[in-house]
């Protein structure tokens, strides 16, 4: 078998991303490939990087998005009870319903900080305001933006197969943060 002289590149014989690699007696030196350390490594840094971000796992997957209008009387409104975690908005009556880890919260839909429709944003788990940026928890805890609150809570009960939420008072974590930690109704 012959060699191939150091000038002239030969085929590569390990996968990278280029088809040709400079070789030395048929040993490749300069082939980009990903060792097992390297792997752990850059695996390992992306998992501190996630934690150092409050990401889960349970966060990782998406939360799914529906869109209901709620059965309106007086100031309740009743929803179907959410099967699994996710979002639910109502935009008739600027409601949020979120089912996430075992609670069952609701919110006004619009943010605190000037009153813009928060989105959804399932694959990140998160709510987002596309005027200025704030990004809120799916329980309605400012992670970051201009908002200098959490998304305002409503008052919300199971009944049967139904939440009913009580839209009469918008509950504000800045001005009565126990009721708002206790808004939520836990499956």
């Amino acid at each position: 078998m012959s060699h191939p002289s150091p000038a002239e590149p030969a085929p590569c014989t390990t996968e990278c991303e280029t088809t040709e690699c400079e070789t030395t007696e048929c040993e490749t030196t300069e082939c980009e490939t990903t060792d097992r350390r390297a792997f752990l490594k850059e695996g390992l840094m992306a998992v501190a990087a996630l934690t150092a971000v409050g990401v889960t796992a349970d966060r990782l997957s998406a939360l799914t998005l529906r869109r209901v209008t709620g059965t309106a009387i007086g100031e309740l409104l009743r929803y179907p009870l959410p099967t699994t975690d996710g979002a639910t908005i109502d935009t008739a009556h600027k409601v949020i319903l979120v089912r996430y880890q075992g609670v069952i919260h609701a919110f006004d839909r619009e943010c605190p900080h000037r009153g813009t429709a928060v989105e959804w944003q399932g694959d990140r788990g998160r709510f987002y305001c596309p005027k200025h940026k704030s990004t809120f928890q799916p329980e309605g805890t400012l992670i970051q933006g201009k908002a200098e609150r959490n998304l305002d809570r409503y008052l919300v009960r199971i009944d049967g197969a139904e939440v009913v939420v009580d839209t009469a008072t918008a509950i504000r974590s800045d001005r009565q943060g126990e009721t708002w930690r206790a808004a939520g109704a836990a499956l």
